[in-house]
């Protein structure tokens, strides 16, 4: 089967939008696919099947860019099915495709962009008409694809009461082959770590991760906050950190590096009330730590209260102190159980039910 991946979003950047188009386009070749990746250029030098459009950034948000889709990709005429990842220029040329050529398309949808036009304006009266054009792109967009994946149940929802039609649940999937426990004892001598009491978040620092309230617990928590990533929100981030012995910038981590990262933590926060899915918690969990999490978004859904982590109330900082405390009186449960959920988003199952899904596709469309 020819697959044909059109995303908004691709190296160099990173998210999980970008490391789960690559982990899919990975398995799927594993078994046997041609997949074929069209996204927005960049310093990025591309690998097999990885063909880049011109694009500008977009100045609202850093890092992110948008590509200029002119003409057809020459591969068009023999892919078998489009799948865009994206709500945005590279959706578009994906639509294109997929019409011009008869093609089945399904869409993935990994970002609610409503959540970010903050980044755009926060005046009320152009906010709420950005807003109401997106709304009415979006849901247009979702029901003119033959089938539209999700992350997680509650995005489900929120698409279905926004009036979009076939949509499933899809997990991004974590590659449990690579997330595993190790032994961070270089990590944490390397990075002047503590021995215990260690919690933290790794991923992009953007405002709506809302990490203000991890680093304003600081005061009244007696162990190290760690604090990994980069984004459009880290020099904020780093100024309200100003002071405070305990907070920890590590900067942008390698990969490799994350496995240490989540090792060397008793638990991992994420404050986040923009997410669908939540895939470094997913990854923490693979590596036995357990999160703790607003309760906010999909991460109702990934973490189960009590289970595999706590929820807590975003912005209520004695809520997240006590959840803490109560997480971390409970650790060994936690972890156990939190090593065993993942097992069920797995990328390998979801490989293969994607594979079921393309193929459904490909039946119905004759």
């Amino acid at each position: 089967m020819k697959i044909g991946i059109f995303t908004d979003t691709y190296f160099p950047q990173v998210n999980g939008v970008t490391f789960t188009i690559s982990l899919w386009k990975q398995k799927l070749e594993e078994k046997g696919h041609e997949v074929y990746v069209y996204y927005p250029s960049g310093k990025y030098k591309p690998g097999l099947n990885e063909h880049s459009f011109k694009s500008f950034e977009f100045k609202f948000y850093k890092d992110f860019r948008v590509a200029f889709p002119l003409g057809m990709v020459k591969e068009a005429k023999s892919l078998d099915v489009v799948h865009i990842h994206g709500l945005f220029s590279m959706a578009i040329a994906g639509l294109r495709v997929s019409q011009k050529y008869d093609l089945p398309r399904l869409l993935t949808y990994h970002t609610p962009a409503d959540e970010y036009i903050n980044y755009i304006t926060q005046t009320p009266a152009l906010r709420g008409t950005l807003m109401r054009i997106y709304n009415l792109w979006e849901k247009r967009l979702l029901n003119s694809c033959d089938i539209v994946t999700c992350p997680s149940k509650f995005i489900r929802d929120r698409l279905v009461a926004k009036g979009v039609k076939d949509v499933i649940v899809l997990s991004n999937g974590v590659d449990l082959d690579f997330f595993k426990p190790v032994n961070p004892a270089n990590f944490k001598q390397r990075h002047g770590i503590y021995d215990e009491g260690v919690i933290g978040f790794c991923g992009r620092f953007g405002y709506e991760k809302h990490l203000e309230d991890l680093i304003g617990i600081s005061d009244d928590y007696k162990g190290q906050i760690l604090l990994a990533g980069k984004g459009p929100a880290e020099e904020y981030y780093i100024k309200l950190a100003e002071g405070k012995n305990n907070v920890k910038f590590l900067g942008f981590l390698k990969r490799e590096d994350l496995l240490a990262l989540y090792s060397s933590m008793d638990m991992f926060v994420f404050p986040s009330t923009a997410e669908t899915q939540g895939l470094v918690a997913l990854e923490s969990m693979a590596c036995g730590t357990p999160v703790v999490g607003a309760n906010a978004m999909a991460l109702k859904d990934t973490i189960q209260n009590g289970v595999n982590g706590y929820l807590y109330e975003s912005g209520d900082k004695v809520d997240l102190l006590n959840k803490l405390e109560l997480a971390l009186e409970n650790r060994e449960k936690l972890s156990a159980n939190a090593k065993e959920y993942v097992k069920e988003h797995s990328v390998e199952k979801t490989a293969e039910r994607l594979c079921s899904i393309y193929a459904g596709l490909l039946e119905k469309h004759g």
